[in-house]
C-alpha cells in the first residue's frame, strides 16, 4: 500500500462545495471593441479591489500589464478564481487568497453547510503493520447534520459506500469524490466501530448549522480538574455563544487546568478568536496588548477609495486604530494552557496561540501547525466574495511571521480510532501526563511503541491528507460590518 501515498485527490470530505454561474459562451474577454460582460467586470473588480487592499500590493503590476481579462474558466467563479491565482503567483508567501460565492462566504461566518456533515482522514493505528492497514476514519461529525443525527462518531471508519468496499486505493478515492461531490444527494455508508462491530447509515446532504464546540468535559486527573474542549472553527456570533456556555461550564466546575483541542481548526473570525483569547488569558493580561494589525500603506494612509465606497470603511486602518487589547472575560485565572494542534491548525487558531504566549505558559502537543499569520476581509462583487490577503498580525512580543507554523513541545499522533475525551488518545494522554508529572517525559514502553507506529502511519498519509485539506477553508477574516 505504500505506493498509494502519491495519489492525487480532488477532495473527498465535507468541505466548501461552490456553486457557479455558467459562462456566456458569446462573451469575449479582453475584446475592447465590445461592451464588457459581467464576467469581464468581475475579473476587473478582482484585480482592482485586490490591488487596493493586498498586503503585498507592490508586487501587483499595472492593470494593462497584468490584464485580468486574460484569465478564463468554465464558469464566472472559476475565471475569477484564476485571476486571484494569477495574483497569488506574484507573492510566494500567499497560499491563501481566494474567491467564493456569497452563500459560501456567509457560511464561513455562520456555520451554514449543505453536506453529510462529517469529515474523514486517512490513517492507520495498527501496531504491527501500520502502512498496510490505512482506513478512512471519521475525524468528527457535526451534531445537527444528517450524520450527527444518525450517531456517526469520531473513531469509526468507512468500510463500504453503497455496498462497495472502501480501501486506500484510487478506485476508493474516486468513489469518495463522487459521493461527496457528485450529483447524488444520498448515500449508504457502512462504518466499522472501534470494537469491530459494523453499522450502516443512509445519509443525505442537508442544510445545517455547524457547531464550533464539538465536545467538552472535565477530567479528574489525580485530584486535578482538567477542562477539555474540542473547538473546531471560529465562526461568528454562534461560536461566541458556544464559547460563553462552555467556559461558564468550566467555571462552575472550578477547573484547575485547561486543554483546548484545535487539531482540525482551520481558523475563521478574528472577533471570535479575540473572545476565546479573553476567556483563556490570565487576569494579569487585562488591558494589555493582545496583538496589532499590519495593513498596506494605501489602507493605513486612508486612501482606500474603492472599499470606502463598497463597504463604508473609513479611517479604520491607521496605526492608532490597529491595536487590540485584552478585555479579560470570565473568572478563570490559569497560569498555563495546553493546545492540541496539527497541520490542520491554522490562522485564527495560530493567532490565539501567538496572542497568549507572552502572558502565560502555552504548551503545544501534536504536530507543527499550518503557518498562516495573515488574514482578509470579504469584499462582495456581484454573486461572489473575494478574500485577498489584507493584513498580518503581530503579538505584544513582536512575533509576526510564523509562516512555517508553530512546532509542538510534544510530538504526538492523532488517535483517530478513539472518541473525543478518551484519555488513552495520544495527544490528550500527553497533556494529562504533563499535568500529573510536570513533564512530557516518556510513556511506558508499549504506549511509546504504539505511538511511534502511529507516527509512521501519520507520515505515510500526510501527503494524501494534505490534498484533502487543500479544499477545506483555512484562514482568518474580519467579519463584514453590517
Amino acid at each position: 500500500m505504500k505506493q498509494v501515498s502519491g495519489l492525487l485527490l480532488a477532495s473527498c470530505v465535507c468541505v466548501l462545495v461552490l456553486s457557479c454561474h455558467k459562462k456566456d459562451s458569446s462573451s469575449s474577454s479582453g475584446n475592447n471593441n465590445t461592451t464588457p460582460t459581467e464576467e469581464d467586470l468581475l475579473k476587473d473588480s478582482v484585480y482592482l479591489y485586490t490591488k487596493e487592499v493586498y498586503l503585498w500590493q507592490d508586487v501587483i503590476p499595472s492593470y494593462d500589464q497584468f490584464n485580468p481579462r486574460q484569465y478564463t474558466g468554465l464558469t464566472e467563479l472559476e475565471a475569477a478564481q484564476n485571476v486571484m491565482n494569477g495574483i497569488r503567483k506574484l507573492q510566494p508567501l500567499d497560499r491563501f487568497s481566494f474567491v467564493t460565492t456569497n452563500a459560501q462566504s456567509t457560511g464561513l461566518q455562520t456555520g451554514q453547510n449543505v453536506d453529510y456533515g462529517f469529515f474523514i482522514k486517512a490513517a492507520s493505528i495498527d501496531k504491527v503493520a501500520p502502512l498496510d492497514s490505512i482506513y478512512w476514519y471519521v475525524t468528527y461529525s457535526y451534531s445537527q447534520s444528517t450524520s450527527g443525527q444518525a450517531g456517526v462518531q469520531r473513531g469509526w471508519y468507512i468500510s463500504k459506500i453503497n455496498g462497495t468496499p472502501i480501501g486506500y486505493d484510487q478506485p476508493s478515492v474516486d468513489l469518495l469524490n463522487n459521493v461527496f461531490f457528485g450529483t447524488a444527494t444520498t448515500a449508504s455508508f457502512e462504518f466499522t466501530k472501534p470494537d469491530g462491530t459494523v453499522t450502516t447509515a443512509s445519509l443525505s446532504k442537508t442544510s445545517f448549522t455547524a457547531n464550533s464546540v464539538l465536545y467538552k468535559t472535565v477530567i479528574d486527573d489525580g485530584g486535578k480538574k482538567v477542562g477539555y474542549m474540542v473547538f473546531n472553527q471560529f465562526f461568528g456570533q454562534p461560536s461566541r455563544d458556544e464559547l460563553a456556555q462552555t467556559f461558564n461550564y468550566f467555571q462552575v466546575q472550578n477547573i484547575d487546568e485547561l486543554v483546548v483541542d484545535l487539531r482540525y481548526n482551520p481558523g475563521g473570525s478574528v472577533q471570535t478568536e479575540d473572545t476565546l483569547s479573553n476567556l483563556i488569558a490570565p487576569l494579569a493580561a487585562n488591558n494589555q496588548t493582545m496583538y496589532k494589525y499590519i495593513f498596506n500603506q494605501t489602507l493605513q494612509n486612508n486612501q482606500h477609495q474603492l472599499i470606502r465606497k463598497k463597504l463604508g470603511y473609513g479611517d479604520i486602518f491607521s496605526t492608532a486604530a490597529n491595536t487590540i487589547t485584552f478585555a479579560k472575560a470570565g473568572t478563570l485565572n490559569l497560569p498555563r494552557v495546553f493546545f492540541i494542534v496539527t497541520k490542520g491548525t491554522a490562522s485564527a487558531s495560530e493567532l490565539l496561540i501567538n496572542n497568549l504566549r507572552p502572558y502565560m505558559d502555552v504548551k503545544l502537543i501534536g504536530d507543527t501547525t499550518y503557518g498562516k499569520p495573515v488574514g482578509f476581509f470579504p469584499i462582495p462583487i456581484f454573486n461572489y466574495d473575494i478574500y485577498p490577503i489584507s493584513f498580518k498580525t503581530v503579538n505584544s512580543a513582536g512575533n509576526a511571521d510564523y509562516y512555517t507554523g508553530f512546532a509542538p513541545d510534544k510530538l504526538a499522533a492523532d488517535g483517530v480510532n478513539t472518541s473525543w475525551g478518551d484519555i488513552s488518545e495520544p495527544s490528550l494522554a500527553a497533556a494529562l501526563h504533563y499535568i500529573s508529572t510536570g513533564s512530557f517525559g516518556r510513556f511506558e514502553a508499549e504506549s511509546l511503541n504504539l505511538q511511534n507506529l502511529q507516527l509512521k502511519g501519520m507520515n505515510e498519509t500526510k501527503g494524501v491528507n494534505h490534498a484533502l485539506n487543500e479544499n477545506k477553508f483555512s484562514g482568518m477574516f474580519i467579519e463584514r460590518k453590517k
